[in-house]
């Protein structure tokens, strides 16, 4: 199982299983993650360009 990690403008340290994300998109300088089980989040992050390549690469390696 793979975790990503990362740091929330808002929450602070985060962290992702990269297993159980279904889809990435991004709006509004947020990324919007759905999860299997359908649920959604909105992440704040400094550098949501960054962060989603950073994703991406993640779920291509995992």
């Amino acid at each position: 199982m793979k975790i990503f990690e990362y740091k929330d403008e808002h929450l602070g340290k985060s962290y992702i299983v990269i297993s159980k994300i279904r889809e990435l998109t991004k709006a509004l300088g947020e990324i919007v993650i759905t999860f299997d089980n359908g649920d959604k989040r909105v992440v704040s992050v400094e550098n949501p360009d960054e962060t989603l390549a950073a994703l991406l690469k993640a779920l291509r390696e995992g």
